[in-house]
């Protein structure tokens, strides 16, 4: 079966015209075209698509049913050839993305609701790492952008770019109910209780996790913060979560600051990277000028 897209197109001209005549018109050509078409289109289907008993040919059922699946196809052919030219102009198939857990989301968020609202044609792929875990994903992957907390060493010595986001703040908490939140507690009292870390998503620490921060011998190592929240507020331990994600619990005392000997806050510099020397597509150029232009405060 041999059915063309152009076959197609002139069956919906002659539904939408009301005959051979004004399809022919409106398609430039003259109506023995049209009709040759046509009957190419019913030896190729093996159905008759019109009845011509009548002065006026009209759609039989199965007609009308090829009419339907017909503009489907037209319409799908049409959306391609847009992506084909959007992606001539300069927009990705996908943009890959990997984001650490601890940072913001609703930054990343916002870019994949204007993405959507704005009919991108690039696909937005975002992977949520944490830690080494981050870097990890990006290099094996080959992900296109990088947001990390941190990013050591020369970005263009590297081969990488690497551009700043805003300070990410960590805080020290605790349950108000928990026997550390008294205060001021020392390291020997800590030993005693679990500390609540986010494991480290780079297979380097599957099975063998890294230390904590505080380097505390009883360690309970769990996915994500949303789970790291909900242990901190049923008292299950205390540990380090990112100020933004328990600002509310602070505010109401659902959670509070522990007292320790050293700092019980710590910033990082997070940074978005991307490869150096590599031009941005237009839907990676879109996505880090959102990012970016909230670290500047925009």
């Amino acid at each position: 079966m041999d059915v063309t897209l152009d076959q197609l197109r002139v069956l919906d001209a002659i539904d939408r015209t009301g005959s051979f005549a004004l399809a022919a018109d409106e398609l430039h050509r003259v109506p023995s075209a049209v009709s040759y078409a046509v009957r190419q289109l019913e030896e190729a289907l093996g159905v008759v698509l019109f009845d011509r008993s009548g002065r006026r040919a009209t759609l039989t059922g199965a007609g009308r049913r090829v009419l339907e699946l017909g503009r489907e196809l037209l319409g799908g052919a049409d959306r391609l050839g847009r992506l084909a030219a959007e992606l001539r102009g300069g927009w990705e198939p996908e943009l890959h993305v990997v984001v650490d857990g601890a940072l913001p989301f609703l930054p990343v968020s916002r870019s994949l609701k204007r993405f959507a609202e704005t009919d991108v044609p690039t696909r937005l792929r975002v992977d949520v790492e944490f830690q080494e875990g981050v870097v990890h994903r990006f290099v094996h992957d080959e992900a296109d952008v990088m947001m990390i907390l941190g990013f050591a060493g020369d970005g263009d010595q590297l081969g990488y770019d690497a551009f700043p986001l805003p300070p990410l703040e960590l805080v020290l908490v605790v349950a108000p109910g928990h026997p550390l939140a008294a205060g001021p507690v020392t390291a020997d009292a800590r030993a005693a209780f679990a500390e609540l870390v986010v494991r480290d998503s780079s297979p380097t620490f599957a099975r063998a996790p890294k230390r904590s921060f505080l380097g505390s011998r009883n360690v309970a190592h769990l996915s994500d913060f949303h789970s790291k929240r909900l242990a901190l507020l049923d008292g299950a331990g205390f540990g380090w979560v990112p100020r933004h994600l328990v600002a509310a619990d602070l505010e109401l005392g659902a959670l509070v600051m522990m007292r320790v000997e050293g700092p019980s806050t710590f910033t990082y510099r997070p940074q978005l990277v991307t490869r150096a020397g590599t031009p941005l597509g237009r839907g990676a150029a879109l996505f880090v000028e959102g990012q970016i232009v909230r670290a500047e405060g925009g």
